[in-house]
């Protein structure tokens, strides 16, 4: 091997000198961008879902346990009514017996009222018998010998789940006596009924009414004082087909029970019994779906103080 040593014709030249650095800022942590919650249904009108809830293993709590009612109107005795229930576009059964809840193939009233047909679906049952899932009711009608076919908004029946039931209400009502307007007399039927819409119940406020006298001193003194309560429901967007029933059927009932589902809530709530007392209708900038703003007072009178 032969190895040949060569000069160093560019020698490094040391020289006197400072180092230093300059302080820059330092590059931001990347932060992910907030990203709206966005829901096509905000800007067009979607079709409503119904949650509906059940517990097989609470059935006796009944605030787990959702029913939903279908009443049909036959004009003459061989028009035919024929309900079928379906779980994800399927059909899983005929309802004309109590296996699914309860079946009215007619009722006792007036000549009107022993055509009518309906039938209150009991989620507990349903889920019992075919799971949980999408069910919708559909019907086949000939009234008149004229077909057609109606076809109910679906139902999401789920386990019940405080999280999965939170910001909803549940609003039962009990209808006897005749709403004109109304194809159906329900004078006498004592029919039930059962809704479950996106809203929130609550923030009682104490209405103070008192009843005095004066004495022979001229001191007031108490025959009477109440304490009642004003409810207030909020409703997010709302279809025509629930504000029909909301609006133009429940709040005219003899009786109505509106339980609260919203987890924040300054206090449980269930099957508060109340009445409607103011009703209004807020601005959704041309959105075909509305919300409503409605006021209620107790239906009963709960505290009252008396002296005589």
């Amino acid at each position: 091997m032969i190895i040949e040593t060569l000069a160093n014709t560019t020698p490094y030249s040391y020289k006197d000198g400072n180092a230093c650095k300059i302080l820059g800022e330092s590059l931001p942590t990347p932060v992910t961008p907030d990203i709206p919650d966005f829901c096509i249904c905000d800007f067009i009108q979607c079709k409503f879902v119904e949650k509906v809830f059940a517990d097989p293993i609470n059935p006796n709590d009944f605030w787990k346990n959702d029913k939903t009612e279908f009443l049909f109107k036959r004009i003459v005795a061989v028009d035919t009514v024929d309900m079928e229930l379906w779980l994800n576009e399927v059909k899983v059964a005929d309802l004309n017996t109590n296996a699914e809840g309860t079946y009215f193939p007619n009722f006792v009233g007036s000549a009107e009222q022993i055509l009518y047909k309906g039938y209150l679906i009991d989620w507990n049952k349903v889920q019992a018998l075919y799971g949980f899932g999408q069910y919708q009711v559909k019907v086949n009608l000939n009234i008149l010998g004229n077909p057609s076919t109606f076809e109910s908004r679906y139902f999401n029946l789920c386990l019940y789940n405080d999280i999965i039931a939170h910001e909803t209400v549940r609003i039962e009502s009990t209808q006897n006596g005749n709403i004109i307007g109304n194809q159906f007399d329900f004078t006498g039927l004592n029919w039930y009924g059962s809704v479950r819409i996106p809203a929130v119940f609550g923030k009682p406020v104490p209405i103070y009414e008192e009843d005095r006298y004066v004495s022979e001193t001229r001191k007031k003194k108490q025959i009477q004082d109440k304490m009642s309560r004003e409810w207030f429901l909020t409703t997010k967007k709302l279809s025509w087909e629930i504000v029909e029933v909301l609006i133009y059927n429940k709040m005219l009932a003899n009786e109505i029970l509106i339980t609260d589902y919203n987890i924040y809530a300054e206090s449980v709530w269930r099957r508060i019994s109340v009445l409607p007392k103011e009703l209004e209708k807020r601005d959704t900038s041309g959105h075909p779906d509305k919300l409503y703003n409605i006021t209620f007072v107790d239906s009963y009178d709960y505290f009252i103080k008396r002296n005589f």
